[in-house]
């Protein structure tokens, strides 16, 4: 069984409004636990804001969250991806188009978002594929046990010789110094 987009994604995102300030917004994250939030104009979806866009284009350049609008720092347009495709595909997206979230649409309209997170939760593999942009050699995946090559989940060197230990893929000199 394939596992899709729509199996994944965390459904009831938040909405704001572009004339939303800030201060507002961050506000709404916090009381939420959230990292982003889904601009919409007369029921439409125009714009995402994430913490790190606050934080890069609020914060770092010394502006007012209370007067800035979200429509001045929203990332636009949205990017979609339907809930029936494979995960795979989206998350080939999601690092090709080098975004942490991807919104999910059906009929034209919003139904939730499918992000790293989601994809860590899972599929955990999924995730390490994405943040080393394929850094890994796939084909040594089938290889015997202990001849697969990539990046070492202790040390962050890549290796030809990764094995798993405690359940992790590590490198000879890491495995033996645990």
């Amino acid at each position: 069984m394939e596992l899709k987009v729509g199996d994944a994604m965390t459904r009831g995102v938040i909405y704001i409004k572009p004339k939303d300030s800030i201060q507002r917004v961050a506000e709404i994250m916090k009381k939420n636990d959230i990292d982003s939030v889904i601009v919409i104009d007369n029921g439409v979806g125009v714009g995402i804001v994430t913490d790190r866009d606050i934080i890069a284009k609020v914060v770092a350049h010394d502006r007012d969250p209370k007067t800035t609008r979200i429509s001045e720092i929203m990332t636009s347009p949205l990017i979609t991806i339907t809930p029936d495709t494979d995960i795979d595909d989206a998350a080939r997206k999601m690092r090709d188009k080098d975004i942490r979230r991807l919104i999910v649409t059906q009929d034209g309209n919003i139904i939730g978002m499918l992000s790293e997170f989601d994809l860590v939760r899972v599929e955990p593999a999924l995730h390490l594929l994405i943040r080393e942009h394929s850094q890994w050699d796939i084909a040594d995946m089938t290889s015997p046990v202990g001849t697969i090559s990539g990046i070492c989940e202790v040390c962050s060197n890549y290796s030809e010789d990764l094995r798993s230990f405690n359940g992790r893929l590590v490198c000879e000199e890491c495995a033996s110094e645990d």
